[in-house]
């Protein structure tokens, strides 16, 4: 028998909290109800009441009347994201589900960012339609969020479908749930993007005849992101970062497709992992085609660039924009407390970059080298590929580092 935590504002949504602590009762497994109410009066008696919510995050209950209402929801919010997970510490919950609009949701998105990744976590929401990032209810967990299609305000055919079936979700994911390891085995985390996708891949393949897991991400505004709470958490203990494109979009232009992990490279420099490095990708940025056009990041017509698809443009940066994005990674990887091997490939940091082609810029790609090679520390193995990041002399050299680093 498993113990799914239903987390509600009942004071809004009892139906929904009956109706979720049936179905869940139905399968033969046990409910535990966490009530994050702000206001209101109701019949039904949670499991972990509100008052109780309200303390672990440090309020007084009895101050909730008091509050405006913006601060009486973001004591329960505090309250959620300290009780859930002590409580799941505790062994008191296999996984989670919550419904509710806007005020609900955030709630209990907060909660379940705070379980790590593998706990199963479903969120019936209102919200999550329409032309709206997942950033803020997601963040870099793994939260199944399912749009509620009618408004959640008691049951009816189309409440008692979608609830009904976001129950059976996450019961089925309680029941066949598997946990991150934490058996201290080598795990390589590796970044790629399409561009870079030949790169790494053949990098990958070599490690994993060689007997290394590699888990890859993709670098495009949220991988980096995941791979940097990876290494934070002890799950990957060596990173081949060969697709540093975040660096540009985040760190330099603050904007673009892949925009959203700023920070790349300070968790795994502080850890001390081991660490092969390459400047793919940090030699343009990517730009919603129409944002492109008009003017986001200047004249359009004085840049080159292709399109990747439709939607996204890939831009190539000018020399002083490359050599800002070089130094913010230069400075970053000599603050590294492990070793580390910068690989710089002399023809190429990524596709369409070879003479002829729509990227091609010696200027800029030279400018990249160039900081790299007067501002790395001595001591951090700087090692010139006579070839372009895509190319299997590149992966190679990438592979091989790779395993050297860790067996030294």
């Amino acid at each position: 028998m498993k113990t799914i935590a239903v987390i509600l504002s009942i004071d809004t949504k009892e139906a929904e909290a009956r109706f979720l602590k049936k179905r869940i009762e139905e399968s033969g497994h046990k409910a535990l109800v966490i009530d994050i109410s702000a206001r209101g009066v109701y019949d039904f008696v949670p499991d972990i009441s509100r008052d109780e919510v309200c303390l672990a995050g440090g309020t007084p209950p009895s101050a909730l009347k008091s509050m405006p209402k913006n601060e009486a929801v973001q004591a329960m919010i505090d309250g959620a994201k300290a009780i859930v997970p002590a409580l799941y510490a505790k062994g008191a919950f296999d996984g989670i589900i919550s419904a509710g609009g806007l005020q609900n949701t955030m709630a209990a998105v907060g909660a379940m960012q705070t379980l790590p990744i593998g706990v199963p976590k479903v969120m019936v929401s209102t919200v999550v339609c329409g032309n709206r990032s997942f950033e803020p209810f997601t963040g870099i967990k793994d939260i199944v969020m399912i749009p509620s299609i009618a408004d959640i305000t008691g049951i009816n055919s189309v409440t008692e479908v979608i609830l009904g079936n976001a129950a059976a979700a996450v019961i089925g994911m309680a029941e066949h749930a598997r946990r991150l390891p934490n058996d201290g085995r080598t795990r390589i985390g590796a970044t790629l993007m399409g561009v870079t996708n030949n790169s790494a891949v053949q990098a990958i393949r070599l490690l994993e005849q060689w007997g290394y897991e590699v888990i890859s991400f993709h670098s495009t505004g949220v991988g980096g992101r995941y791979l940097e709470h990876l290494i934070g958490q002890g799950l990957i203990t060596a990173s081949m970062d060969l697709s540093l494109h975040e660096v540009t979009a985040a760190d330099v232009f603050g904007l673009g497709f892949s925009n959203g992990a700023p920070g790349r490279l300070k968790v795994g420099c502080e850890k001390g992992i081991p660490m092969v490095v390459a400047p793919g990708a940090l030699d343009f940025v990517d730009v919603y085609v129409e944002d492109f056009k008009n003017g986001i990041i200047g004249d359009y017509r004085k840049r080159k660039y292709n399109l990747h698809n439709n939607a996204v443009a890939h831009v190539k940066v000018f020399v002083p924009e490359a050599k800002k994005a070089a130094e913010i990674v230069v400075e970053r990887l000599n603050k590294a407390k492990g070793p580390v091997t910068v690989l710089l490939p002399l023809r190429g940091m990524r596709v369409d970059t070879l003479p002829g082609q729509s990227l091609y810029d010696p200027e800029v790609d030279e400018t990249i080298l160039d900081v790299f090679r007067r501002g790395l520390d001595p001591r951090i193995k700087r090692i010139e590929v006579d070839a372009n990041l895509t190319d299997m002399a590149f992966s190679e050299t990438a592979a091989s580092e790779m395993a050297a680093l860790i067996e030294r």
